[in-house]
């Protein structure tokens, strides 16, 4: 989603700039009109410097840690703003407890708390204001509130799994790398200077291996360089959706890695109705508040035909089916949930399979990638043996020939 940037008018106040986040600027103006928020003048997408702002408030801001102290708050029937009023006094982080105190401010001033949620734009994740919106409606905010804790806790937990799964794998890369750069650049270069001494040419293969040293003494900053322009030059040329969906379908395409990459949005995507439709939003906003929640856009494409076929008398199993991203043990488990009328508990168990799943593929391929770098290094050494290996035979033959010459 982008940031857009309008002057409108709140309940009669004077004018001000607004920034709403969504899809199209179209999408802004509707979702304003809907808060109640009169729209007077469209000032566009919001600058980089607003948008840097909100990436580095989001970085300092714990958005887990606000909805981890709000949802027992809420679940004990302690109003809104009361809880606001806790947490506050319980945040020992400045940044955070002004965070707290601006929604604080926000419902004095009547606003809605999904209303002050948007307009925090990138600190809280995609769908958490879509979400609290529908528990206001519904008037199930404690429950969306206890379910987005659960679901943002399952997220850092896998991100967290992620992580630690990763620095085994990590710590043997960065051994081999520094083993590789050891080879080229002090090994090889000590053993070529026995062929300078001797007044001899070396051999290809030695000829090579000084060249990647070399390369790697003094070039070594041209690589993550030209990569970094050819990213710059090419998303300036496609264009920022464009680049996003080639991207995208690389990042889809690629083995093992795609199948993941799909999985986790799925994950999101089944959470987010599981937590809609155990609330009782209606289908079909559930299934548009849902699609948001896809980064990938290659991922989201199949998804935006869902609605149109719920308003067509499809059911919501129907409507998923033939769904190349959807896993196939998925809809018939659906099915079933419709027909007992069971569809929120059955997207929940179908979410935690899902994840459960996901995690097991995460860690197979963590275990692929150990002994993938191994083998590397492994390479990396044969060649560089062997090529040593031959220029001794060089050598060797050199000075057994001496004598006779």
């Amino acid at each position: 989603m982008a940031l857009y940037r309008f002057t409108a008018v709140e309940q009669g106040g004077p004018p001000h700039e607004i920034l709403v986040e969504a899809d199209t600027g179209k999408d802004a103006f509707s979702r304003l009109k809907n808060r109640g928020v009169v729209p007077v003048r469209f000032l566009g997408e919001a600058s980089g410097e607003e948008k840097k702002s909100l990436s580095l408030k989001r970085s300092k801001i714990d958005t887990y840690t606000f909805t981890r102290q709000l949802s027992p708050l809420l679940d004990s029937f302690i109003p809104l703003e009361k809880a606001l009023a806790i947490i506050e006094e319980s945040s020992e982080e400045g940044e955070q407890k002004e965070f707290v105190n601006s929604l604080r401010r926000g419902l004095h001033e009547g606003k809605k708390f999904s209303e002050l949620i948007r307009s925090h734009g990138k600190v809280f994740p995609g769908y958490y204001a879509n979400l609290v919106e529908s528990g206001e409606e519904t008037g199930c905010l404690p429950e969306v509130v206890r379910q987005l804790n659960s679901f943002m806790a399952e997220s850092r937990e896998l991100r967290e799994f992620l992580v630690s799964s990763s620095i085994y794998p990590l710590a043997i890369l960065g051994v081999t790398l520094c083993v590789t750069v050891l080879l080229f650049t002090v090994f090889v270069p000590r053993f070529a200077r026995i062929f300078a001494d001797m007044g001899r040419s070396m051999p290809p293969s030695m000829d090579f291996l000084m060249a990647a040293g070399n390369f790697f003494s003094w070039a070594w900053w041209l690589v993550p360089c030209l990569i970094v322009i050819a990213w710059a030059a090419v998303k300036r040329f496609l264009g920022e959706e464009k680049f996003r969906y080639e991207t995208g379908l690389i990042l889809t395409r690629l083995p093992l890695i795609g199948k993941i990459a799909v999985a986790l949005e799925m994950c999101k995507y089944f959470r987010t109705l599981s937590i809609l439709a155990s609330n009782h939003v209606e289908i079909i906003k559930t299934v548009k508040i849902a699609g948001r929640v896809i980064v990938n856009p290659v991922v989201a494409e199949p998804f935006s035909d869902i609605a149109r076929k719920l308003k067509s008398g499809a059911k919501l199993s129907h409507a998923l089916a033939g769904n190349p991203c959807i896993p196939a043990e998925a809809v018939p488990m659906l099915r079933v949930g419709e027909e007992s009328g069971n569809v929120g508990e059955m997207l929940s168990r179908i979410s935690l399979h899902l994840e459960a799943d996901t995690r097991t593929k995460i860690k197979r391929l963590l275990n692929l990638f150990e002994p993938a770098v191994i083998i590397f290094l492994a390479v990396m050494v044969l060649i560089v043996v062997v090529s040593i290996f031959m220029a001794m035979m060089d050598i060797n033959s050199i000075t057994q020939g001496g004598p006779g010459i």
